[in-house]
C-alpha cells in the first residue's frame, strides 16, 4: 500500500495572470489541472488567465460574466481541449480538465458547482469528485468495504465534523491491489473542502488535487447531511441519515467514505457536466 498525506494543491508555480476574488453580477471559476505529467496554459474566452499549470494544481477564482464561457487549455501552443461551460449568476464553479476512463483517451472537461451555504460551527463542507482513469472500485475503512462499485464522474456534497479521515481504495470486488492510500484527509471547520482524484494507476500517476473555500458559519453544532451528489449512494446515505440519532459518529464516517469513493474511481459520467474533445 502507498501511504499518502493530502496537502492543499493550490496555485503556486503557475503564473496566474488575473484572479479577482469576486465577479460583479457574474460568476467565479476555478480550474483543476487533472492531467499529470502535462503543463497547461488556460484561457477564458480567448484571454489567457494562467500559464504553466502543472498536474494536480487548483487555481482561481477567476471572475467572469455569467453565461456561456469558452475554456481553452493549451500545451506548447497546441490546443489540448476547448469547450464551452455555462456559469449562472453568482455561481462558484470548478472546471476540471482530466483524463477519461482510458488513460490514452482524449481529455475531458467536467464542471462541479460549489455549495457555499453556511455550515454549523465545528463542521465543514465536503465535496468530492472523481476524475481519474480507473475502473470501478470499492472504498474501505479499517479493511472493511463500506461502499462498492462506485463509478466515474460521480460527486457528493456533505456537511461533516471537522477532522482527519483515513481511507483506501481497491478494485471493485477485490482486496488488492490498493489503488490509492491509505490516505489521510484533513477537513477544516468553516471551509468547503473539494477533493478531486486524478491520474491513472496504470501509469503510476494517481493523485489528488485539493482546494478549500471559506464558507459562513451558523451557531448550531448539530450535524447535517446535504446529499446533493449523484454517486449512486442515495439509498445508503438515506439509511445512514435515518440512523443518525443512534449512531451519529458512524454516520459521518459513512458520508465521507461515500464521497471519497465517488471522487476516486471512474467508469461513467453521471454528475456535473462533462464534454469530450
Amino acid at each position: 500500500m502507498i501511504p499518502l498525506l493530502l496537502a492543499v494543491t493550490v496555485a503556486g508555480a503557475p503564473a496566474v495572470l488575473a484572479a479577482p476574488a469576486q465577479a460583479a453580477a457574474g460568476a467565479n471559476l476555478y480550474f483543476v489541472q487533472g492531467l499529470p505529467g502535462r503543463t497547461l496554459d488556460i484561457s477564458i474566452d480567448g484571454r489567457q488567465v494562467a500559464t504553466g499549470v502543472a498536474g494536480a494544481k487548483l487555481i482561481g477564482p477567476f471572475g467572469v460574466a455569467a453565461g456561456k464561457r469558452t475554456i481553452t487549455a493549451r500545451q506548447g501552443g497546441k490546443v489540448v481541449i476547448q469547450r464551452d461551460v455555462t456559469a449562472g449568476s453568482g455561481a462558484s464553479l470548478d472546471v476540471v480538465i482530466h483524463q477519461p476512463v482510458s488513460p490514452t483517451g482524449n481529455p475531458l472537461i467536467t464542471t462541479y458547482a460549489n455549495n457555499l451555504n453556511a455550515v454549523p460551527k465545528d463542521k465543514a463542507g465536503l465535496r468530492v469528485a472523481h476524475d481519474a482513469a480507473v475502473g470501478p472500485a470499492d472504498i474501505r475503512v479499517n479493511g472493511q468495504v463500506l461502499f462498492a462499485n462506485v463509478a466515474n464522474g460521480e460527486s457528493l456534497d456533505a456537511v461533516v465534523p471537522a477532522g482527519t479521515y483515513k481511507v483506501d481504495i481497491v478494485p471493485a470486488g477485490a482486496t488488492s491491489p490498493v489503488v490509492l492510500g491509505p490516505l489521510d484527509l484533513p477537513v477544516k471547520a468553516g471551509y468547503l473542502t473539494r477533493v478531486f482524484a486524478i491520474g491513472a494507476p496504470s501509469l503510476k500517476t494517481m493523485t489528488v488535487a485539493l482546494g478549500t473555500i471559506k464558507v459562513p458559519a451558523t451557531g448550531s453544532d448539530k450535524p447535517k447531511l446535504v446529499n446533493t451528489g449523484t454517486g449512486g449512494q442515495a439509498a445508503e446515505l438515506d439509511q445512514a441519515r435515518n440512523s443518525a440519532e443512534s449512531n451519529e459518529s458512524g454516520l459521518w464516517v459513512v458520508v465521507f467514505l461515500a464521497g471519497m469513493l465517488a471522487a476516486m474511481v471512474t467508469v461513467r459520467k453521471v454528475a456535473g457536466k462533462r464534454v469530450r474533445r
